[in-house]
């Protein structure tokens, strides 16, 4: 490979054999490079390539902005998630997470913690990716020395849930028709307007957003009744015949069959919606 562009000191481009632009990481890689050299193979640690023109360059700013250290291991967290889920991984993902993980580093030096709100909610619906965000915060703590809280966790598994979606556009409209159409199902039954600031209803839109691709992915989580589907129903009889109402649209509409589990979480999120009504 031939030196198109020198970034920075570890970072290069170069054209690959369809004349599309690949970034080439390494440290020491862009020491005295220049262009149209030959890159030293041994120096490359990770060789980036992109869907896009577009992704390429977002990624190139990025890079530009972020210690090569982190860039390498947001890559490993990345290549190692990919190699346990056994799934292609949009490429976007190593925007985002790189991006995520070098302002959480950030975050953490300056002693700045974010909770976050679906910590519970992501090892309980996406135990395998809540795993690997375990992972990679242990990786953190290995490679660069800080700690993160369990939080982190949760918000490392959620970009890698959201990477395991390559949306099309008939896919994502289903996706928006279930979300507004269970948001109207709660709206209408409670006559309520919802507060779109609040806490609580971004909690449950986002709750709504991963359903739908759960179901629309045949993903959807599979536990019987159990003592919390006892309470629900007992206690909130109100919000329990809502979500049964959504389960029954969601047959209808998708031919998806809702089981217990997944009625005790869309019963918890309309409680909350509604708690002030």
């Amino acid at each position: 490979m031939v030196v198109h562009k020198v970034l920075n000191n570890n970072i290069v481009s170069s054209l690959d054999e369809r004349g599309r632009e690949v970034l080439l990481v390494g440290r020491g890689l862009g020491w005295q490079a220049k262009p149209g050299e030959t890159v030293d193979r041994k120096k490359i640690d990770k060789i980036f390539r992109m869907d896009t023109s577009a992704s390429t360059e977002k990624l190139k700013q990025l890079f530009l902005e972020v210690d090569v250290e982190v860039i390498e291991l947001s890559a490993q967290i990345i290549d190692h998630a990919r190699e346990v889920l056994k799934k292609k991984l949009n490429k976007n993902v190593y925007i985002t997470l790189t991006d995520h993980i070098s302002f959480a580093i950030e975050r953490m030096k300056q002693g700045v913690t974010l909770r976050n709100a679906l910590q519970w909610e992501t090892s309980k619906l996406y135990p395998a990716e809540y795993g690997l965000g375990l992972h990679a915060i242990d990786r953190i703590k290995e490679v660069m020395g800080i700690e993160f809280p369990k939080d982190e966790a949760g918000s490392i598994a959620l970009h890698l849930v959201n990477a395991e979606y390559d949306c099309n556009m008939n896919y994502t409209q289903q996706m928006t028709e279930i979300i507004q159409n269970s948001l109207n199902i709660v709206r209408y039954m409670f006559h309520v307007e919802f507060d779109e600031q609040s806490l609580d209803y971004q909690r449950f839109t986002t709750h709504l957003l991963f359903f739908a691709q759960r179901a629309l992915d045949g993903r959807l989580m599979s536990g019987g009744p159990d003592e919390m589907y006892e309470l629900m129903h007992s206690k909130h009889p109100k919000q329990f015949r809502c979500a049964e109402k959504i389960k029954s649209y969601m047959k209808k509409q998708y031919q998806c069959k809702l089981s217990a589990e997944e009625l005790i979480f869309l019963t918890v999120h309309i409680v909350r919606v509604t708690a002030k009504l």
